[in-house]
């Protein structure tokens, strides 16, 4: 049974995570603030950790930037009512791995931890062809290559939300990775006009025939 330390001040939200973890056959252990957790974490072995975006003492930020000088394998994900872009490139340069939005949704981050539970065992090698690109701060190559292999299986573009909705990935996780994948020019992307509202971008596969 793959183990989880749920890190949130607020106890109703790890009795909840504490439950889904029950129902999704995960030991869930809890945490109320971030200085036990990083005593905990230097002490016991988990597969993935669950931390708040705000916190008292020290907050999910700095906490994530903590978690990575234990563990630079671990995945994290980061619950947060936020879903800025911003925010989530701050988590990411502090080695954030996904993100999970409250209220939490039951079936969505069961969905989310199985993601990349079943990315950390794997390794690298399991992917194929290694992207021959350095890989910025932040982002690991097995997330990037879950979406790029998406991308590359599509017969016509897909916008973010769908394409996040697909690999169990939070929308500021696709984005970011989508944003390299296109500078790197993995993937394109289109705009779609509509008759009324901002263009939708869609991303695809860039031929390279």
């Amino acid at each position: 049974m793959e183990k989880i330390l749920a890190i949130d001040d607020d106890q109703d939200v790890l009795f909840t995570l504490k439950a889904i973890g029950e129902v999704a056959k995960f030991e869930v252990d809890t945490c109320l603030n971030g200085i036990e957790a990083i005593k905990i974490l230097e002490k016991e072995k988990f597969d993935l950790v669950i931390v708040d975006y705000y916190m008292p003492e020290i907050s999910g930020l700095e906490l994530v930037g903590e978690i990575r000088k234990i563990n630079d394998n671990i995945p994290i994900l980061v619950l947060t009512v936020d879903d800025s872009i911003i925010i989530a490139q701050r988590f990411f340069d502090k080695g954030a791995t996904d993100f999970a939005t409250k209220p939490i949704r039951a079936a969505d981050l069961i969905s989310r931890i199985r993601v990349h539970l079943k990315l950390s065992k794997l390794k690298e090698g399991d992917f194929g062809e290694n992207i021959q690109h350095e890989i910025p701060k932040g982002l690991n190559l097995k997330t990037m290559k879950l979406i790029l292999e998406h991308i590359n299986k599509l017969k016509k573009s897909e916008t973010i939300e769908v394409i996040a909705g697909k690999t169990g990935l939070a929308y500021q996780t696709v984005h970011r990775y989508l944003s390299f994948l296109e500078e790197k020019g993995f993937i394109v992307s289109d705009l779609t006009y509509g008759k009324v509202g901002r263009p939708i971008k869609t991303y695809l596969k860039k031929n390279r025939n």
